[in-house]
Protein backbone atom coordinates (compact mmCIF):
# COMPACT_ATOMS: atom_id res chain seq x y z
CA UNK A 1 0.00 0.00 0.00
CA UNK A 2 1.51 3.49 -0.86
CA UNK A 3 1.61 6.03 2.09
CA UNK A 4 -1.02 8.53 1.46
CA UNK A 5 0.10 12.11 -0.01
CA UNK A 6 0.30 15.35 2.02
CA UNK A 7 -0.46 18.58 0.31
CA UNK A 8 1.99 21.48 0.66
CA UNK A 9 1.26 25.17 0.70
CA UNK A 10 3.41 28.01 0.75
CA UNK A 11 3.04 30.18 2.89
CA UNK A 12 0.13 33.15 0.90
CA UNK A 13 -0.67 30.39 -1.53
CA UNK A 14 -3.88 28.34 -2.32
CA UNK A 15 -2.53 25.61 -4.71
CA UNK A 16 -0.67 23.03 -2.98
CA UNK A 17 2.94 22.72 -5.43
CA UNK A 18 5.95 20.93 -3.62
CA UNK A 19 7.78 22.56 -0.90
CA UNK A 20 10.47 22.13 1.74
CA UNK A 21 10.01 23.69 5.40
CA UNK A 22 12.72 24.44 7.40
CA UNK A 23 10.11 23.23 10.66
CA UNK A 24 6.57 21.51 10.75
CA UNK A 25 4.71 22.01 13.58
CA UNK A 26 2.59 19.08 14.12
CA UNK A 27 -0.08 20.15 17.00
CA UNK A 28 -2.78 18.30 18.95
CA UNK A 29 -4.05 16.47 22.25
CA UNK A 30 -2.42 12.93 21.83
CA UNK A 31 -4.35 11.76 24.27
CA UNK A 32 -3.07 9.28 23.55
CA UNK A 33 -0.67 9.54 20.44
CA UNK A 34 -1.07 6.63 18.21
CA UNK A 35 0.25 4.94 14.95
CA UNK A 36 -2.04 7.45 13.00
CA UNK A 37 0.11 10.00 13.84
CA UNK A 38 3.24 8.37 13.97
CA UNK A 39 2.59 7.90 9.86
CA UNK A 40 1.37 11.47 9.63
CA UNK A 41 5.53 12.60 11.09
CA UNK A 42 6.80 9.98 9.01
CA UNK A 43 5.57 11.45 6.01
CA UNK A 44 5.83 14.66 7.10
CA UNK A 45 9.34 14.34 7.27
CA UNK A 46 9.74 14.19 3.66
CA UNK A 47 9.20 18.06 3.45
CA UNK A 48 10.53 19.48 6.50
CA UNK A 49 14.25 19.55 8.28
CA UNK A 50 12.57 19.26 11.48
CA UNK A 51 9.07 18.33 13.21
CA UNK A 52 8.04 19.44 16.19
CA UNK A 53 5.27 17.76 18.14
CA UNK A 54 3.54 20.20 20.55
CA UNK A 55 0.48 18.34 22.78
CA UNK A 56 -1.78 20.80 23.55
CA UNK A 57 -1.85 22.30 27.27
CA UNK A 58 -5.06 23.83 27.37
CA UNK A 59 -7.49 22.43 24.84
CA UNK A 60 -9.37 24.27 22.49
CA UNK A 61 -12.51 22.94 23.13
CA UNK A 62 -12.29 22.99 26.83
CA UNK A 63 -12.40 18.98 26.93
CA UNK A 64 -10.08 17.46 29.83
CA UNK A 65 -7.15 15.72 28.76
CA UNK A 66 -4.42 13.56 30.14
CA UNK A 67 -1.69 15.26 32.31
CA UNK A 68 -0.13 17.48 30.28
CA UNK A 69 3.52 16.03 31.19
CA UNK A 70 2.51 12.54 30.27
CA UNK A 71 1.13 13.07 26.69
CA UNK A 72 4.73 14.84 26.59
CA UNK A 73 6.35 12.00 27.56
CA UNK A 74 4.86 9.57 25.25
CA UNK A 75 5.58 12.13 22.83
CA UNK A 76 8.49 12.14 23.35
CA UNK A 77 8.96 8.23 23.17
CA UNK A 78 7.36 8.07 19.81
CA UNK A 79 9.57 11.13 18.79
CA UNK A 80 12.46 8.80 19.96
CA UNK A 81 12.11 6.63 16.95
CA UNK A 82 12.58 9.31 14.11
CA UNK A 83 15.74 10.37 15.64
CA UNK A 84 16.81 13.78 16.04
CA UNK A 85 14.55 15.50 13.00
CA UNK A 86 11.88 14.86 15.52
CA UNK A 87 11.40 16.14 18.96
CA UNK A 88 8.27 17.22 21.74
CA UNK A 89 7.66 20.73 22.18
CA UNK A 90 6.77 22.26 25.71
CA UNK A 91 5.84 25.96 24.35
CA UNK A 92 2.15 25.68 24.79
CA UNK A 93 2.80 25.00 28.67
CA UNK A 94 5.06 28.10 29.06
CA UNK A 95 2.47 29.97 26.57
CA UNK A 96 -0.47 28.61 28.50
CA UNK A 97 0.37 29.17 31.99
CA UNK A 98 -2.06 31.51 33.01
CA UNK A 99 -4.96 28.85 31.46
CA UNK A 100 -5.18 30.92 28.25
CA UNK A 101 -5.79 28.45 25.14
CA UNK A 102 -2.89 29.12 22.68
CA UNK A 103 -4.05 29.45 19.29
CA UNK A 104 -1.21 28.28 16.08
CA UNK A 105 -1.37 31.36 14.67
CA UNK A 106 0.18 32.49 18.31
CA UNK A 107 2.27 29.16 18.55
CA UNK A 108 4.09 29.46 15.41
CA UNK A 109 4.48 32.89 15.92
CA UNK A 110 6.66 32.19 18.90
CA UNK A 111 8.22 29.45 17.46
CA UNK A 112 9.85 31.41 14.72
CA UNK A 113 11.42 33.71 16.66
CA UNK A 114 12.49 31.10 18.75
CA UNK A 115 14.08 29.57 16.27
CA UNK A 116 15.52 32.51 13.93
CA UNK A 117 13.04 31.40 11.04
CA UNK A 118 11.22 33.82 8.68
CA UNK A 119 7.90 32.98 9.32
CA UNK A 120 7.28 30.85 5.67
CA UNK A 121 9.56 28.76 6.64
CA UNK A 122 7.23 27.42 9.26
CA UNK A 123 4.19 24.96 8.33
CA UNK A 124 1.80 24.09 10.39
CA UNK A 125 0.72 20.62 10.06
CA UNK A 126 -2.86 19.44 9.97
CA UNK A 127 -5.16 16.60 8.78
CA UNK A 128 -7.27 16.81 5.70
CA UNK A 129 -10.57 16.82 7.97
CA UNK A 130 -9.32 20.53 9.45
CA UNK A 131 -8.31 22.22 5.79
CA UNK A 132 -12.13 22.80 5.35
CA UNK A 133 -12.38 24.20 9.40
CA UNK A 134 -8.92 25.99 8.35
CA UNK A 135 -11.10 29.79 7.89
CA UNK A 136 -12.48 29.59 11.50
CA UNK A 137 -8.85 29.22 13.47
CA UNK A 138 -8.28 32.32 15.19
CA UNK A 139 -6.46 34.98 12.83
CA UNK A 140 -7.08 32.11 9.68
CA UNK A 141 -5.78 34.98 7.42
CA UNK A 142 -3.15 36.04 8.74
CA UNK A 143 -2.02 32.49 9.76
CA UNK A 144 -2.55 31.53 6.05
CA UNK A 145 -0.46 34.41 4.76
CA UNK A 146 2.46 34.29 6.92
CA UNK A 147 2.74 30.42 7.64
CA UNK A 148 3.06 26.92 5.20
CA UNK A 149 0.74 24.46 5.39
CA UNK A 150 1.13 20.62 5.58
CA UNK A 151 -2.10 18.71 5.01
CA UNK A 152 -1.95 14.85 5.62
CA UNK A 153 -4.54 12.69 4.64
CA UNK A 154 -6.01 10.02 6.83
CA UNK A 155 -3.73 6.93 6.18
CA UNK A 156 -5.61 4.85 8.78
CA UNK A 157 -8.47 5.76 10.88
CA UNK A 158 -7.65 5.48 13.94
CA UNK A 159 -8.45 8.36 16.73
CA UNK A 160 -7.68 8.80 20.17
CA UNK A 161 -10.97 8.91 21.56
CA UNK A 162 -11.69 5.50 19.94
CA UNK A 163 -8.53 4.32 22.08
CA UNK A 164 -10.01 5.92 25.03
CA UNK A 165 -13.16 4.42 24.62
CA UNK A 166 -12.06 0.74 24.08
CA UNK A 167 -9.20 0.45 27.03
CA UNK A 168 -12.69 2.14 29.04
CA UNK A 169 -14.86 -0.52 27.91
CA UNK A 170 -12.03 -3.41 28.62
CA UNK A 171 -11.50 -4.06 24.81
CA UNK A 172 -8.72 -5.10 22.95
CA UNK A 173 -7.02 -2.14 20.52
CA UNK A 174 -6.27 -3.34 17.27
CA UNK A 175 -2.63 -4.10 17.03
CA UNK A 176 -2.43 -1.34 14.13
CA UNK A 177 -3.20 1.34 16.18
CA UNK A 178 -0.85 0.72 18.64
CA UNK A 179 2.13 2.40 19.90
CA UNK A 180 4.42 -0.07 21.76
CA UNK A 181 6.31 2.81 23.27
CA UNK A 182 3.30 3.82 25.67
CA UNK A 183 1.47 0.63 25.65
CA UNK A 184 2.01 -0.07 29.02
CA UNK A 185 0.97 3.22 30.24
CA UNK A 186 -2.64 3.34 28.29
CA UNK A 187 -4.31 1.60 31.52
CA UNK A 188 -5.34 5.10 33.13
CA UNK A 189 -7.58 5.09 30.47
CA UNK A 190 -9.58 2.19 32.26
CA UNK A 191 -12.88 2.58 34.15
CA UNK A 192 -12.71 2.69 37.83
CA UNK A 193 -14.28 0.23 39.32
Amino acid sequence: MLPSPLQCFAAGHDQPTPQHFALAIYGGAFDPPHAGHASVIRRVLDSCDQVLVVPSYQHADGKRMADFDLRCAWVERLAARFGDRVRCCRLEHELGADGRVIYSYDLLSRLAKQNAQPTERLALVIGEDNLTRLKTFHRAAELRQQFGLVVADEEMTVHSSAIRAMIAAGQAIPEAWQLPEIQADLTIYRRAV
